[in-house]
């Protein structure tokens, strides 16, 4: 795989990071998660430690915005649209100021559940 582009200290690489791994899809919610070989014991300052963000993709501009920014390895997306397609890439910055990007993954959330409201609904349109 190609590794380039630029970051604060200059380097910005992409590598052989896999994408954020997708757990439980529900109509509002998508559970992503994420391992790396930058996830090691997490000892002394904060400043040592591996940051992760996950970005989404906007639909409408192609454009990515951070969602999650933390050190921990998973990430409830909430308040989602049913039967969705949606974004999702990790972004990694090490100590020193080196980011790795993920693929790309695509999910869809899925269909809003059959419930008495929405069966009324229906039966009055």
């Amino acid at each position: 795989m190609i590794r380039y582009a630029m970051a604060n200290s200059g380097i910005l690489r992409l590598s052989n990071l896999e994408p954020p791994v997708i757990g439980n899809v529900s109509h509002h919610n998508i559970d992503l998660s994420w391992g790396s070989e930058e996830n090691q014991a997490r000892t002394g300052p904060l400043e040592n430690w591996t940051l992760f963000s996950v970005e989404e993709e906007n639909s409408r501009t192609h454009k990515y915005s951070t969602i999650y920014m933390g050190y921990g390895t998973q990430h409830t997306v909430e308040g989602l649209e049913p039967s969705t397609s949606y974004k999702f890439r990790l972004k990694i910055t090490d100590p020193s100021g080196e980011i790795i990007y993920s693929p790309v993954v695509s999910v869809s959330t899925a269909r809003e559940p059959m419930t008495g409201r929405n069966l009324n609904r229906s039966r009055h349109n």
